[in-house]
């Protein structure tokens, strides 16, 4: 199994994965249609001090490049050190496998990390991190960064945080398709998962989630970046949410800001505890320098259902189901929805603001909320 510690986040950094990651046995050996490129064949020390950034690279563009259909980088069970380092295709395989069987680690030296991220791939097709070492992000505090990578798997994966603290995602998926993560056990802090602009057909299953934030889709449609932000077919099935979670399940999308999150669904999820267990925000601010008024512009939310879930809030406000505009959210469904507070002193309600859609055998009642 490859292992993910994350510990001592003061400064903000994700964990962005968008690449196939499947957990396996780790095993020296390949087959003749995947030539094997080790790190320490291509000057590799791994003492855990010497930087090992140029012999990772020289290994990686090797097996970009090889004329092959696969290939298999190799990180053999020592302790490397790297800097802040990008592994950047498009590569010539169409598989690429990252086999880690040592410790990945971080350089000390923070002067190095000015640009966001220690490990980066980027422009990867058909990439598997496999392996049964760590990949240690405790020192850096920075991004592993996975840009624009189609078809991933991340399978089995278990990521961690010693300090709970905010600010320190689980997994983050950005301008990314055909996403799967699954059956893997997520407590950072922060978002379990993330899934940014860009972004289509992630299918979560069977994750279990907490402490953090839940499984987030944005924040979308921050006026001050330009972009018209779009994510849809995103699919949430047979989830847990435990451990003290702030939210659920959550769409947030910026005040006044412009895109689309269509064909989201979520089935078969139980919460334990969990503060806000469903939520929809469209008046997010992370800077609280926005009016929230309703009626202002708003990413458009439509067909977007909630089947099958049942659990407990912390609180007394189950659902936070809040659009800004009469017309932004659109075809809201929700059916076999149960929800109540763990608090015996507290009644569960449903808080609401121009939400359109319609609910089946729900409670609390969404009575009051709806408009078809």
């Amino acid at each position: 199994m490859v292992s993910f510690l994350l510990i001592n986040m003061k400064d903000r950094f994700s964990f962005f994965i968008l690449c196939m990651v499947t957990l396996s046995s780790f095993s020296s050996t390949t087959n003749a249609s995947s030539p094997l490129y080790d790190v320490m064949n291509y000057g590799a020390v791994g003492d855990g001090k010497t930087d090992d950034s140029q012999a990772f690279l020289k290994a990686w563009n090797e097996a970009c490049n090889v004329q092959q259909q696969r290939a298999t980088l190799n990180v053999p069970a020592r302790t490397f050190l790297l800097n802040p380092i990008e592994f950047s295709g498009p590569c010539v395989p169409t598989s690429i496998e990252f086999q880690v069987a040592g410790k990945i680690i971080a350089s000390t030296n923070k002067s190095l990390f000015d640009n966001n991220h220690w490990i980066l791939f980027s422009y990867v097709k058909g990439l598997t991190l496999t392996g049964s070492g760590t990949i240690d992000v405790a020192v850096s505090r920075k991004r592993f960064h996975y840009f624009s990578i189609a078809f991933a798997r991340i399978k089995n994966v278990i990521l961690k945080s010693k300090s709970y603290t905010w600010l320190n995602n689980g997994i983050d998926i950005a301008s990314s398709n055909h996403v799967q993560v699954q059956n893997s056990k997520i407590g950072t802090g922060d978002d379990c998962i993330a899934i940014s602009a860009r972004c289509s057909f992630i299918n979560i299953t069977g994750v279990t989630c907490g402490p953090g934030h839940g499984i987030s889709i944005g924040s979308l449609g921050d006026p001050g970046s330009g972009d018209l932000d779009m994510v849809s077919e995103v699919h949430v099935r047979s989830c847990n949410f435990t451990g003290n979670n702030t939210t659920g399940v959550r769409i947030k999308t910026w005040q006044g800001g412009e895109g689309e999150v269509k064909k989201i669904t979520y089935e078969d999820i139980m919460f334990d505890n969990v503060r806000y267990p469903i939520v929809i925000d469209q008046f997010y601010c992370p800077n609280n320098v926005c009016k929230n008024n309703t009626g202002t512009s708003a990413v458009a939310i439509s067909d977007v259902s909630y089947t099958g879930i049942i659990g407990t809030s912390s609180g007394d406000e189950v659902m936070s189901l809040n659009c800004g505009t009469d017309s932004s959210c659109n075809n809201i469904v929700l059916d076999d929805v149960h929800l109540k507070t763990s608090d015996p002193t507290k009644t569960a309600f449903v808080h609401c603001v121009n939400f359109n859609g319609r609910a089946s055998n729900v409670e609390p009642s969404l009575d009051q909320c709806l408009h078809s």
